[in-house]
């Protein structure tokens, strides 16, 4: 193959993910608006510039397949981003809410809204791929909480799968509530900081 021909395969592989990544763009902001009943095909299409057939020819099961794509591409966002903040933060407190900014940034925007609030319609298409990135999170507070109870900071009967949970769920709790009202994104972030600091004194008495 000669060099045009390398360039060549390279612009047209980056179309390709260029189109790609318009279609899984546009499907989030559908989701986010519109749910997903009104997420047609026809609508994608329209959203993302491109006909139906070529959507089709990147995701050839359809709708529900870019449905679960934009889920998933959310939830590693969301992962990727508070694995960052949790390594750049000092302390318990302060990477068990960094992953919840992760989550509450992500939940509060336009796109990412239908990741905090999802109707009953949607939940049989993530079967299967549904509460992964929930149960990355957990294991990642669980991780801390186990490196403080080694530490000192917990006492050794302390349940840290059930604190883990509860903290996880408190989480997704305040990114359902950003999802509703973005306004409040801040304040979210605040409670699992007082949560969290909370929790973790009642357990140290």
């Amino acid at each position: 193959m000669s060099t045009s021909d390398e360039q060549q395969l390279s612009l047209r592989e980056r179309n390709k993910l260029r189109a790609r990544a318009d279609i899984l763009d546009a499907a989030a902001e559908a989701l986010s608006e519109a749910g997903y009943a009104g997420t047609t095909l026809e609508e994608l299409s329209r959203r993302a510039g491109l006909s139906r057939r070529t959507v089709y020819a990147y995701f050839p099961e359809g709708r529900d397949q870019i449905v679960r794509e934009v889920y998933l591409r959310i939830g590693a966002e969301v992962y990727d981003r508070g694995s960052t903040l949790r390594e750049e933060a000092r302390g318990l407190v302060d990477r068990v809410t960094a992953l919840a900014r992760a989550l509450v940034e992500a939940t509060s925007t336009p796109a990412g809204r239908f990741y905090g609030v999802m109707g009953p319609d949607i939940v049989p298409v993530l079967a299967g791929v549904l509460g992964m990135t929930s149960k990355s999170v957990e294991e990642l507070i669980k991780i801390d909480l186990l490196a403080a109870q080694a530490a000192g900071q917990l006492p050794e009967d302390v349940a840290i799968d059930a604190m883990a949970a509860a903290l996880t769920g408190a989480i997704r709790a305040c990114g359902t509530q950003a999802a509703t009202s973005p306004g409040t994104a801040e304040q979210q972030i605040a409670t699992i900081t007082l949560l969290t600091r909370g929790l973790l004194s009642r357990a140290a008495l």
